[in-house]
Parts: C-alpha cells; sequence; structure tokens
C-alpha cells in the first residue's frame, strides 16, 4: 500500500464517520450525553487523520507514529468507558466528570483495578486478540524518549558503520511509515467498531 492509497483509505474512513454519526443522531433526534462523546471521539479521530495526511509525505517517523498513539488512546477511552458503564457508573455522570472536573479513566477504580492504560489494554488485547498490547507498546516508544529516538537519528552509511545524524531528510523511513499508515488505517476501524458494540447498550441519556 503506497502513501495514496493509506490517504484515500482514510478519506473513507471519515465518510464512515459522518454515515454513523448521522444514523446515531437520527435514532433519538435529539442531543444525548453518549453521541455528544462519539462526536467528540470521532472528531479527535478525524483530527489525527488529518495531520497524518498532511504529514505522510514527509516520513516523518517520530510525528507519524506519535499520531498513531493517540489514536489508540482513543481506543482505550472508549473501552474505558464501556467498563465503566458495565461497572454501574452512568454516561451523564461520566460526561458530567470530564466537563466539570477534568476527570480522566486512570482516577476510577472497577473493584480493586485502577483504570490506567495499562490495564484497559491488556482488556482489550485479551478480549480482541488483535496484537493491541504490541502495537500500544510499540507505539509509546514514539512518545516516550527511547530506543526509536535513538535510531531514528542514526543511519547506517556502510558496512558495519554507523553515523549520527542531524537532519530533516526522513526519506529513509519511507517504507515504514506506509508500514505504520495500514496500523492507523485498522485502528481508525477498530475505534468505530468498538463505539458501535460495547456502547450499543449505553443508555442515550438525553442532555
Amino acid at each position: 500500500m503506497n502513501n495514496d492509497e493509506i490517504v484515500n483509505q482514510l478519506d473513507s474512513i471519515f465518510e464512515s464517520y459522518k454515515n454513523y454519526l448521522y444514523r446515531e443522531y437520527k435514532k433519538t433526534g435529539v442531543l444525548t450525553y453518549k453521541n455528544a462523546l462519539i462526536t467528540s471521539i470521532l472528531n479527535r479521530s478525524l483530527a489525527i487523520i488529518e495531520a497524518y495526511k498532511t504529514l505522510i509525505n514527509t516520513n516523518n517517523i517520530i510525528a507519524l507514529n506519535s499520531l498513531i498513539r493517540m489514536q489508540i488512546d482513543n481506543c482505550i477511552f472508549v473501552y474505558g468507558v464501556y467498563l465503566l458503564d458495565d461497572n454501574g457508573y452512568t454516561i451523564k455522570e461520566i460526561f458530567n466528570n470530564i466537563i466539570n472536573g477534568n476527570k480522566k479513566l486512570s482516577e476510577y477504580k472497577i473493584e480493586k483495578d485502577r483504570l490506567y492504560d495499562t490495564y484497559i489494554v491488556e482488556q482489550i488485547d485479551n478480549e480482541y486478540k488483535n496484537n493491541f498490547l504490541n502495537m500500544y507498546s510499540f507505539y509509546c516508544r514514539f512518545i516516550h524518549f527511547s530506543d526509536s529516538a535513538l535510531l531514528t537519528s542514526i543511519d547506517a552509511k556502510e558496512e558495519n558503520m554507523l553515523e549520527v545524524e542531524y537532519s530533516k531528510d526522513y526519506s529513509r523511513f519511507e517504507k515504514y511509515t506506509q508500514q505504520n499508515g495500514k496500523s492507523l488505517i485498522e485502528l481508525c476501524k477498530f475505534l468505530l467498531i468498538m463505539i458501535n458494540t460495547k456502547w450499543n447498550n449505553i443508555e442515550n441519556m438525553q442532555m
């Protein structure tokens, strides 16, 4: 899959988001806490998609993969809200805690488990068996200083010789951009799948 094909796939995902929202609002005809959150999540996802499309031809792998990590965060939030709803919290309560208190998922507990990212990621990985835990671990390396930051500054110039480079030329990462672009496409689709299935039974409480 080349860059143009990745962009086309991302554009089709935008249409899927738009059609899904249209159907959701048509069900109720009024603004609900659930639909307000869904709209915010999909708008955030769309912002990530648009930024990725803008940067993709630069092959700026640190920035591009940081965007993918942000998309993983969207998936974590959707699943985290599902866990909270499944354990007695209402969507109205969750919404108001975000708006009025900027309350984060990690501040909630389900029994003895705090809803840290790592806990939610493990739950997703256990249920879907989709390599989500490995993806989370890999893309975290691009937002925290790690071996990825070092490796993107090092280039192999000759056999057994490495050179540290201070450069804006990321052309050597083109194949990785395309590989990771496929991951973003799958995550964008997965986000909508989880909203459609995991939030299906969340009550549509009118605002």
